[in-house]
């Protein structure tokens, strides 16, 4: 779907007529005509202004192959990326002495509450496992003296 057969169905969905649609964009029939039919396209302000009263994201407005304007996509999107990044930081800091361990184990419990990614869980597993030895060495290290 094009922006301008968008911005149709938008209309259309809400039972408005290109007059209506116009006068609360703040612009004329003829530019929402124009608008719908390709010939020209909203401006910035408008785009924003369109996806805060009909809600319904930018890109599912100016992108052809988005055929859903649903906003909650995007921010799933996002919410996915947030968690992989957090499983990767718990992964790392699970290597780090004793306190890794203790990561290791938050790390484990978020991975499989979210992203449930198998080799993550396993790299964590042995970052808790060095992270015990470490730990282990230094107390080693401590007590005899090494």
């Amino acid at each position: 779907m094009t922006c301008g057969e968008k911005i149709t169905a938008i209309r259309k969905e809400n039972n408005l007529t290109q007059e209506q649609f116009a006068e609360l964009m703040g612009v004329s029939r003829q530019s929402v005509s124009k608008w719908e039919l390709g010939v020209t396209f909203p401006d910035t302000e408008k785009l924003i202004k369109i996806s805060k009263m009909f809600s319904c994201s930018i890109d599912y407005l100016l992108k052809e192959e988005i055929e859903n304007k649903d906003t909650n996509q995007l921010q799933e999107s996002d919410h996915a990326k947030k968690n992989y990044f957090l499983g990767v930081i718990y992964t790392y800091l699970s290597f780090a002495p004793l306190f890794g361990f203790f990561v290791g184990i938050y790390s484990i419990y978020h991975q499989k509450q979210t992203i449930n990614n198998r080799k993550m869980t396993a790299l964590t597993i042995l970052g808790m496992i060095i992270s015990l030895t470490f730990t282990v060495l230094m107390v080693l290290g401590i007590v005899f003296e090494l």
